[in-house]
């Protein structure tokens, strides 16, 4: 842990009661989620959740600002020794931080859904790409524009929105072109740029006092050739820069699409040097990170300029991780390591700041819950994640401390693997199902925090942990029977297929299988 974060939490100890407030207080009653079966909603004696005043005097703002593929082992507060994100440094300055928090997949489409509607894949039901969620899901947009709000959404990536039925709730929907969509790439897109001018172009036109609910999904960090100079080419030199853009070029001609678990096989087919391009393909992304970092700047000084900043919750969070060769992947998808799943997510609110840590491992169905809890609107029934605002109090220490789980199946052609995980009090239990473009591992992991820093995750300890094993594998096995509990009903007749549909799934690669 770096002396920054530290120094956050004992600071932040002391100002947790400025963060819990207006925090409603939880039951002491309240059921745990590994045993409440999804399908079955909480008794009004038992409610799923402590549902806070709805009084009226809701009036802050939402700002959701989410960076596809933003890994927090890329954050200096994890651990990153450049300085990637100067304003997310600040943000973590002043506002609570979930330092142990994971996507609940490490596939866009499955985790964003997880994050808007607060179910696990395998019970709202994106698994695959080309899927929609069914309109009986309750989202955060729904549940905020019920309570008054108007909600937006602005989107570069063109599987989060219509397509996938993820525009669900919001009344106003912006789809803005990202890296691979409409076409092959052209070359480095200004895309969180476009974010910034479409949103205060929106919010200056409307004329309602009602507060407001927008989602920004940025895919800088997709951008195959780096984000524009001079943000893009701070972490590699131009030489090197060059070469690497060759190279992707190369690759994508071979598969079209973001870098992918196949993408060291087609290195090998061009007898390139994995670990250098690992190592620039870091760099390039370290670019687009800092790029982006400085647009969410932007967008922040102008929300205060207008006013809004001083009333609105800010949240930065991101959809899953990216993997550059450090356990011999690339991309995501294939694996729940920290690199694929391990997210930021980082609150500011009004008022002045105080810095606050939840340490504990938390995944992103508890986003809309918390979220709902801090704007003080009812949360709905029926939600798998819990609010991580409140205290843990000892009669609900495990209800509120519950542990963190992600599961991952095949989202396109790519056979990259069937694989659940638990995470729970500094360890990390994987079970896997199918291995991952056939690479042979062991069928279980065990992987177990020590005090010094650096990659957790290099030694095995399913050997040698036997009670903590067969503590994490009843854990990873009731939740796994709550989600076959409870499934969202289809929509009847199913919706008719966009006709972009199959080109988009091409230029996002996920019509490849595992040969080019």
């Amino acid at each position: 842990m770096s002396a920054r974060m530290l120094r956050a939490m004992l600071l932040g100890s002391l100002l947790a009661a400025a963060w819990n407030r207006n925090a409603p207080a939880q039951t002491a009653d309240a059921p745990s989620p590994q045993t409440q079966p999804a399908s079955s909603p909480a008794k009004p004696s038992e409610p799923a959740q402590t549902q806070p005043a709805s009084d009226g005097a809701a009036r802050t703002h939402l700002f959701l600002y989410l960076v596809d593929g933003l890994r927090a082992v890329e954050i200096p507060a994890y651990g990153h020794l450049e300085m990637t994100t100067p304003t997310l440094t600040d943000m973590i300055d002043a506002g609570l931080t979930l330092t142990g928090h994971y996507a609940s997949s490490p596939w866009t489409i499955s985790s964003v859904a997880s994050a808007f509607t607060s179910l696990y894949a395998p019970s709202h039901g994106l698994q695959k790409a080309g899927e929609r969620l069914p309109t009986s899901a309750t989202t955060l947009a729904e549940t905020l524009k019920k309570a008054g709000y108007d909600t937006a959404l602005f989107t570069t990536h063109p599987l989060l929105g219509p397509l996938s039925g993820l525009e669900q709730g919001f009344d106003h929907v912006e789809e803005i072109p990202g890296p691979y969509y409409p076409a092959v790439p052209r070359g480095p897109e200004q895309t969180s740029a476009t974010l910034n001018r479409r949103i205060l172009e929106w919010l200056g036109k409307r004329t309602s006092a009602s507060p407001v609910f927008v989602t920004a999904i940025s895919s800088d960090l997709l951008e195959p050739f780096g984000a524009p100079a001079p943000e893009g080419s701070r972490f590699i030199d131009a030489s090197e820069l060059s070469w690497y853009r060759g190279i992707r070029k190369k690759l994508i001609a071979l598969r079209p699409g973001p870098l992918s678990p196949a993408t060291g096989a087609d290195l090998a087919q061009l007898k390139v040097d994995p670990a250098r391009f690992a190592l620039a393909a870091r760099r390039v992304y370290d670019g687009a990170l800092y790029y982006n970092d400085g647009q969410i700047r932007v967008l922040r000084d102008a929300l205060a300029e207008r006013g809004f900043l001083k009333d609105s919750l800010f949240v930065v969070t991101s959809s899953r991780g990216e993997e550059f060769l450090e356990h011999g992947l690339f991309g995501h998808g294939a694996s729940l390591y920290d690199p694929a799943v391990l997210i930021p997510l980082v609150i500011t609110r009004p008022g002045p700041p105080a810095p606050f840590q939840v340490g504990k491992m938390t995944d992103n169905v508890d986003l809309m819950p918390t979220l709902l809890a801090l704007l003080r609107v009812p949360i709905p029934e029926g939600v798998q994640g819990v609010n991580r605002m409140l205290e843990p109090r000892r009669e609900n220490r495990r209800f509120l401390n519950r542990s963190a789980f992600a599961d991952a199946r095949p989202a396109g052609a790519l056979p990259t693997g069937v694989m659940s995980m638990v995470a729970e009090g500094g360890s990390k239990y994987i079970d896997y199902q199918e291995f991952p473009m056939g690479i042979a591992m062991p069928e279980v992991q065990l992987f177990y925090k020590s005090p010094e820093e650096g990659d957790w995750e290099l030694e095995n300890s399913a050997g040698g942990r036997s009670v903590l094993m067969a503590s994490r594998r009843e854990l990873l096995e009731a939740w796994k029977q709550q989600c076959a509990g409870f499934h969202l009903a289809p929509d009847t007749p199913a919706p008719t297929p966009d006709p972009r549909l199959k080109e988009i799934l091409r230029a996002l690669g996920y019509l490849q299988g595992p040969r080019p």
